[in-house]
């Protein structure tokens, strides 16, 4: 895949809007009413994911959702390739021996044995937050990481890039960024190398399937207090790019819900999931798709021709569903 050259019209973009909006007609918000048992069985082939954001509180909520996000996978016919850490790992005054109870143990390695690969949240750099610790808190995250090579927390920069599947054949390359655009966090100049970073890296060339943008923050969210108000800095930013390039899923977290939007004029669909284990954001509804105040994860099965998304309370119960395909037509699911 060129990603120079968009593989969508903007015809495909109207037909995948009408396409969700219809699905959403058709029973998308019933979803919402009639949880069931989330799916495990997808046959063979494809690859597994979870992602899960605003999770570093240290208290039984987090050990639900992480409880049951390794319960979760322990039922999928094949192992996880992926965890996609969503940023706000770590809440309140950061220590490097907090990683030990709060991310090794949490996590059991018994069916979530596979990379963490973590970006950073406002609560990471902490300056008007928490800590008050600034860019040290932050520092230690990256700093355990390159200490700890064969750990699964994996964050080799502040803003990076990776493909998942076989070496020779990636199926999926995800694209991590920094979103944090406060006094204290990323210095004029990482924001400037950032934004020469992400052009050069939408101008490559890749063989993969898919192509997903991953931000602590959510461009668009239908959380009551928030709306798409503190993402307007970042669609002027990336905007273009989310419109103009063959990008299927955008995700992040810092709203503590899970929300999957759909955004006329965007070729992505986005999803926020920031159920980790912090308090709960109120959503109201609206014609954009799904958005639940609630705790939980998202399942994540791709294959060459298609993924399947699930989002997951912590009871193990499927809240929302929806298959999308390389064209970026989407069909809600209800059973």
């Amino acid at each position: 895949m060129n990603l120079d050259s968009s593989a969508f019209s903007r015809r495909d973009v109207l037909k995948t809007t009408l396409l969700f909006s219809s699905g959403l007609l058709a029973g998308g918000w019933a979803s919402r009413l009639q949880a069931a048992t989330a799916k495990t069985d997808f046959g063979q082939g494809g690859l597994h994911l979870l992602a899960v954001g605003d999770y570093g509180t240290a208290n039984a909520e987090q050990k639900k959702v992480a409880d049951c996000m390794n319960s979760f996978a322990g039922k999928l016919r094949s192992p996880l390739s992926a965890v996609l850490a969503l940023g706000d790992n770590f809440y309140g005054m950061m220590t490097p021996e907090r990683f030990q109870p709060g991310f090794e143990q949490m996590y059991s390695k018994e069916h979530l044995d596979c990379p963490f690969y973590a970006l950073l949240g406002n609560h990471d750099y902490g300056p008007q937050y928490d800590s008050k610790q600034g860019r040290a808190k932050a520092d230690m995250q990256l700093d355990y990481a390159k200490a700890n090579p064969t750990s699964r927390w994996k964050m080799p920069a502040k803003w990076y890039s990776f493909e998942l599947g076989a070496p020779d054949k990636p199926l999926v390359k995800v694209i991590y960024l920094d979103g944090n655009n406060f006094e204290g966090a990323l210095t004029p100049q990482e924001k400037i190398d950032q934004k020469r970073w992400l052009e050069a890296e939408m101008q490559k060339k890749t063989s993969a399937k898919w192509l997903w943008v991953v931000s602590h923050y959510p461009l668009f969210s239908d959380t009551t207090k928030r709306g798409d108000k503190e993402g307007a800095k970042l669609v002027e930013n990336w905007g273009a790019y989310l419109r103009e390039k063959p990008v299927s899923l955008y995700l992040s977290g810092h709203d503590h819900n899970l929300q999957h939007l759909r955004v006329e004029g965007y070729q992505p669909s986005f999803l926020v999931s920031g159920g980790g284990g912090a308090h709960r954001y109120e959503v109201q509804q609206s014609d954009r798709g799904f958005s639940m105040q609630t705790r939980g994860f998202n399942h994540i099965h791709v294959t060459e021709d298609k993924l399947t998304v699930q989002l997951i309370n912590p009871d193990g119960q499927r809240l929302h569903a929806f298959e999308r395909n390389l064209k970026g037509e989407t069909t809600i699911l209800t059973v």
